[in-house]
């Protein structure tokens, strides 16, 4: 029984590693046909993709509603920014141990998370969201307020350089982005499949028929909280190297734009999140590239993105809920 299990780890494993290795080439290859701006748009479609991916484990496998990721966000950027600045690390030791920061984070809010559902769950996770510039503020000394911690991606090393030649900063950005994606991608496609991600789904389809089965839902709900915040924080410390960790740069609206990214992707799924991330990081420049036919006030233009989101994820609800990859995966069956 225990070679069966080990076997069937082994092929999780394989398959997951098949399709991270796609994935990586298929950046690098877009990457390549990509100019310095559109460099920029994928590797904040990177960043951004690990926050989704924190939505799609905490809300779409395991059914637990937050609002609040673009909080443990910021604790993962100010975590790393701090350590940069004050204790002179590199963007390699500061980001895994900002990593750690929001492990603890998600811990804390885990414990309290797994005696709420529904409303009472998504209420609390907004309510920490709204403190982050009361915390800034309230803190000044250390976390500078609405002034924010300066940090930035900075230029590759000479090894970089000396092997692959000097990247533009977009081309840094992008590569700095990559490694972390990719292994975000491969951790939560083992998630998925193992029987931790059964155990998740279980929970959020019956908790009363999980807990008869021997699931300890309490448990794997502070469990899942745990690891969508690592993702969160890993996401929201790649974000702050963009050039700045502030309340500006982690709003309420953040966290909305992952919950948007994950529907219309498809919630419960990993290949979704990556769609619905590039819908979301493409889409204003899309809809400029369509207004630009006409001659509208610039007033209107700026609104046009958030109104065209909006409809769109009204749309997925009412008409696909499963979104675009659920769309996929449901014709696939039928073939």
């Amino acid at each position: 029984m225990r070679a069966v299990s080990k076997a069937k780890n082994h092929s999780i494993a394989r398959k997951s590693l098949r399709r991270t290795i796609f994935f990586v080439v298929a950046i690098l290859f877009a990457a390549s046909t990509f100019d310095a701006y559109n460099q920029a748009q994928l590797a904040l479609v990177l960043i951004l993709f690990i926050g989704v991916l924190s939505v799609t484990l905490l809300t779409g496998i395991s059914g637990q509603l937050s609002l609040g990721q673009g909080a443990l966000m910021a604790v993962g950027g100010y975590c790393m920014a701090l350590l940069m600045i004050n204790q002179s690390y590199s963007l390699w030791v500061a980001i895994p141990l900002a990593i750690v920061g929001s492990a603890l984070a998600g811990l804390l809010l885990g414990i309290a998370a797994a005696r709420l559902t529904g409303p009472y769950l998504a209420g609390t996770t907004l309510v920490i969201a709204l403190a982050i510039p009361t915390l800034a503020n309230r803190f000044m000394s250390v976390l500078k307020g609405d002034e924010g911690l300066p940090v930035d991606v900075g230029y590759p090393p000479v090894w970089f350089t000396n092997l692959f030649g000097e990247p533009s900063y977009e081309q840094w950005q992008l590569y700095v982005a990559l490694p972390f994606a990719a292994i975000a991608l491969f951790l939560a496609s083992n998630i998925l499949l193992s029987r931790t991600g059964r155990m998740w789904r279980a929970i959020r389809d019956n908790e009363t028929a999980a807990a008869l089965s021997g699931v300890n839902f309490s448990r794997q709900k502070i469990f899942v909280f745990v690891v969508s915040a690592t993702f969160a924080g890993l996401s929201g410390a790649l974000y702050g190297l963009r050039g700045l960790v502030g309340p500006s740069v982690y709003p309420v609206s953040l966290s909305l734009l992952l919950l948007t990214a994950a529907v219309l992707g498809g919630i419960r799924s990993i290949f979704g999140a990556f769609i619905g991330t590039v819908i979301v990081v493409f889409l204003p420049d899309w809809i400029d590239a369509v207004l630009h036919q006409f001659e509208l006030s610039e007033q209107v233009s700026n609104f046009m993105p958030a109104l065209v989101s909006s409809l769109l994820l009204i749309l997925t609800v009412v008409i696909n809920p499963a979104g675009v990859a659920g769309t996929h995966l449901h014709k696939h069956k039928h073939k």
